[in-house]
């Protein structure tokens, strides 16, 4: 399990989407103990722009392939131009 950010293309149809996520170090018997580990308390802080979550130890969690499909449907609603 891991965090990971990408961007949801706004143009309609089918795309492949490529998500490199991570997850928090924590410590040495946090690792040993195995699957669930530690856990952001502010989960909100994997997507926000500024460098708060760049001060967190970190390791890589893999990356998730995925393929969706976008529906252009009042995206204007939400400020996002096609």
């Amino acid at each position: 399990a891991g965090y990971g950010v990408c961007h949801v293309p706004s143009a309609p149809g089918c795309h492949r989407v490529t998500c490199v996520t991570w997850r928090p170090r924590g410590t040495r018997r946090q690792r040993l103990l195995g699957p669930g580990g530690p856990q952001l308390r502010v989960p909100e802080v994997a997507a926000t722009a500024g460098g708060d979550r760049f001060r967190l130890r970190t390791e890589s969690g893999g990356t998730v392939h995925l393929e969706l499909g976008v529906l252009p449907r009042n995206m204007g609603t939400f400020g996002v131009a096609l």
